[in-house]
């Protein structure tokens, strides 16, 4: 404890001294960001939080997947996970946090479009590959009003290579535990048609972090993803284009269950696509409008069966397809005042071996925003978006937002906007008991029944129906209502500082109770709006710029809560115990340590080095998370005991790398140079491993 406490302090008076913006190569206020109004602004000209992770960025570090840059962003964290390799639940893969709020909150886009695939509420972020990205614009704080359902933490951008040009590139890299990285992508241009394509193929042979246990923490692997994205101009004014990406993973699975010894295995396969064409047109400089398309689709199969006499022991499908139709016209009727306005149509299904029938919700959403500059120095936007879903009652999202700009060295920043999370699937409509683990049950809101679990009784199935069962009703959505307040300063030109506090309220939580127990002492569970809950904290990022060099840091506080649970200590109504074995005593609003899984300090530290004339490079950066709470064990809803908390990591990952001439550039690394170790709580890590790759690239 004492250890970590004085990594945190060290880096604390880091941040102080030197400091660290979102990106090498910093953010300037000329650069364009779309995210955050859906439209082309200066990032100087945003009034909401925001960052940008470039290109050179992504490259210097050295990252492969995107929860692999992610990671070293602040107040990103990675929630780590078992992947495909989880028997029947779990957290399946590396998701994110924003603000405090869990992985389900937190939109993920790609070129502007959601993507899916969540499997338990998280999107696996390593099933995309980096080695297409031109940048990632992230918005923090709830976007509903431009985004809708799953937008309450954030918003995550991915914006993949324009088709520009005549290029070519192709790497190959190699590293610890066998895992291998191949990439080719181009650009070609005739005439009014542009082509840009990716491919990838991302591979591992899988690691052991216990030593005790005859499954491995991560077993073998491997992902593929393929993108093509079409550009025509039709004329000076209407351009068409049209992105495919397309991705298949192989997830090896071995497990001994109730055995020492391996006596089941299997695999997982995940297939996702999306294609997506786009028509703009502008009438003129200031009226533009486009019409969006979106086919996607996303499956995840799991078969397992006995290494002894090759029967089926375990079978998961999965299959969701999503459609939608959106317009958006931006228009600006003098300097002062643009409108953006837009809407459209979702049908999204759902087949599942885990649903008694084939699922589907209709959805419909309209939107509008609009842009003041009215006052000098003053900019204010307010906007207003409406969503009907058939599964739930339609929902108004609405968000202000200003941005003061004192004097050229400080821009001062304030925003309110409202959140939203439509129930998903799983929570209306699941209906799964798990054979592979001891016959627990599942059911969504919609398809728990009393009377069902009254008749399961009579039959000898069921021993206890507790008293929650009655409880059980339609289920609302989630919302939040966020704040933001924050600075931007430039005290000396190579010295940049920003600034943001928050605030999110969360209602209507939803969460899985038990309802009934079963005879075998297994617990039935369905799915309450029952939490009230709050995150908050401040944000604190510097980066120093001289030369070649930049130095940079950034530290994000937070505190986060369940307000149920905290009026319940303030009323002298829980107790815990100082260790397992323990007395029971009253719990204190001090012993109170928030949600599980939240941290309540996170620093990283980098620094980059490039020689002007690109023949050489390298970087050192560290992260460190401060000890977070991950389960439960003397049942007062929180973690108090030392044995219910994952202690504070901090990782250290460096890279050097050579341009040998204008086409090949070599880059060697290490990750986790620290060699930070935790298989329980953090097997998405493993040990120190190193890595080593050439990259060819040909630009006309």
């Amino acid at each position: 404890m004492k250890k970590s406490t004085a990594i945190f302090i060290t880096f604390l008076l880091t941040n102080i001294v030197f400091g660290q913006s979102d990106t090498l190569f910093n953010k300037t206020m000329d650069e364009i960001f779309i995210t955050a109004t859906r439209t082309e602004r200066k990032i100087g000209n945003v009034a909401v939080p925001v960052s940008i992770i470039n290109k050179k960025t992504i490259q210097l570090s050295g990252s492969l997947r995107l929860n692999d840059i992610l990671q070293e962003q602040t107040g990103f964290l990675i929630t780590g996970g078992t992947g495909s390799n989880a028997v029947g639940g779990g957290i399946f893969g590396n998701g994110i946090q924003l603000q405090g709020l869990s992985p389900d909150h937190t939109l993920i886009l790609l070129d502007g479009e959601p993507l899916i695939g969540r499997q338990g509420g998280v999107m696996d972020l390593s099933r995309f590959a980096v080695g297409n990205i031109r940048k990632i614009e992230t918005v923090k704080g709830p976007s509903s009003s431009l985004y809708g359902s799953d937008a309450m933490g954030g918003v995550i951008n991915i914006i993949t290579e324009s088709a520009i040009g005549k290029s070519f590139t192709a790497g190959i890299r190699s590293g610890s535990f066998f895992n291998s990285d191949l990439y080719t992508s181009g650009n070609s241009k005739r005439d009014k048609l542009s082509i840009f394509y990716f491919i990838n193929r991302n591979s591992s042979n899988g690691y052991e972090l216990d030593k005790t246990s005859p499954e491995k923490t991560q077993e073998s692997f491997s992902n593929n993803t393929g993108q093509l994205k079409f550009v025509y101009q039709l004329d000076p004014r209407t351009k068409i284009t049209t992105n495919s990406r397309l991705f298949y993973g192989l997830q090896k699975s071995r497990y001994a269950i109730n055995s020492r010894e391996l006596n089941v295995s299997g695999d997982g396969r995940t297939y996702d696509y999306l294609v997506n064409p786009v028509i703009t047109h502008r009438f003129n400089n200031s009226f533009q409008t486009s019409l969006r398309l979106l086919t996607s689709g996303y499956s995840f199969t799991q078969q397992l069966d006995s290494i002894s006499n090759k029967k089926e022991y375990y079978y998961d499908r999965f299959k969701q397809s999503f459609y939608r139709v959106e317009n958006q016209t931006d228009f600006s009727w003098n300097a002062n005042n643009t409108l953006t306005t837009g809407g459209g149509f979702t049908l999204q299904t759902v087949n599942t071996t885990r649903y008694s029938k084939k699922q589907q919700q209709v959805m419909w959403h309209a939107f509008a925003q609009h842009e003041w500059r009215g006052v000098k120095n003053l900019i204010l936007i307010s906007g207003l978006r409406y969503d009907y879903n058939t599964a739930f009652a339609s929902r108004l999202s609405p968000k202000l937002a200003a941005k003061y700009s004192l004097n050229s060295k400080i821009k001062l920043l304030a925003s309110y906007g409202a959140g939203f999370k439509a129930p998903d699937f799983r929570q209306l409509y699941l209906n799964f008991t798990n054979n592979a683990a001891e016959g627990y049950s599942i059911f969504g809101s919609n398809e728990f029944s009393l009377p069902f679990l009254q008749q399961q009784q009579n039959l000898g199935f069921i021993s206890t129906i507790l008293p929650a069962a009655n409880l059980i009703t339609e289920l609302s959505p989630e919302t939040s209502q966020g704040f933001n307040v924050g600075a931007q300063m430039i005290p000396l030109s190579p010295i940049n500082i920003e600034i943001n506090v928050f605030r999110n309220d969360i209602n209507n939580l939803i969460n899985y109770i038990p309802v009934a127990t079963n005879v075998n002492g297994t617990s039935v569970f369905s799915y309450i709006n029952v939490n009230r809950a709050f995150t908050q904290g401040a944000e604190l990022n510097i980066s120093y710029k001289v030369k070649d060099l930049q130095i940079s840091t950034g530290y994000q506080f937070l505190l986060t809560a369940d307000k149920d649970l905290l009026e319940k200590i303030k009323n002298q109504e829980v107790y815990g115990r100082d260790n397992v074995n323990g007395p029971a005593r009253l719990m204190n609003r001090s012993d109170y340590s928030g949600l599980l899984n939240r941290s309540k300090h996170m620093v990283n530290f980098r620094i980059f080095w490039e020689k002007n004339d690109n023949k050489l490079d390298a970087s050192l950066r560290f992260i460190y998370r401060s000890r977070f709470g991950v389960t439960d064990k003397d049942g007062n809803g929180f973690a108090n005991m030392k044995e219910e908390f994952a202690k504070g990591m901090l990782q250290a990952n460096t890279t050097i790398g050579y341009r040998i001439n204008k086409s090949f550039r070599i880059q060697v690394g290490i990750n986790n140079l620290l060699n930070q170790i935790d298989a329980r709580n953090l097997p998405n890590l493993p040990g120190t491993n190193w890595f080593t790759g050439i990259h060819y690239s040909f630009k006309k």
